[in-house]
């Protein structure tokens, strides 16, 4: 088959904002390889900002948890070449 895709996918950059601080120790026990950054914004409100190499499953996985813990999620998006 000419142009056929993968049959998985393959692993995506992605970088998720969050609303406030998220539990270091909590977010690496469920994938080690989530870099966690935190940054301020304008108003001094916290923000979290994780940057994770996964595949769709694993983000969806991360995002129904995020959910579940009712943690507000600001922004999901693709990062081109993991930068």
């Amino acid at each position: 088959m000419k142009n056929s895709q993968p049959l998985f996918d393959t692993k995506t950059h992605y970088q998720i904002e969050l609303q406030g601080r998220v539990d270091v120790e909590w977010l690496q026990s469920f994938d080690s390889s989530v870099e966690i950054i935190f940054a301020k914004t304008a108003n001094l409100e916290d923000i979290t900002v994780l940057k994770v190499c996964t595949d769709q499953a694993g983000i969806v996985g991360l995002v129904r948890r995020l959910h579940g813990l009712a943690i507000t999620i600001l922004q999901v998006q693709v990062v081109k070449d993991g930068k």
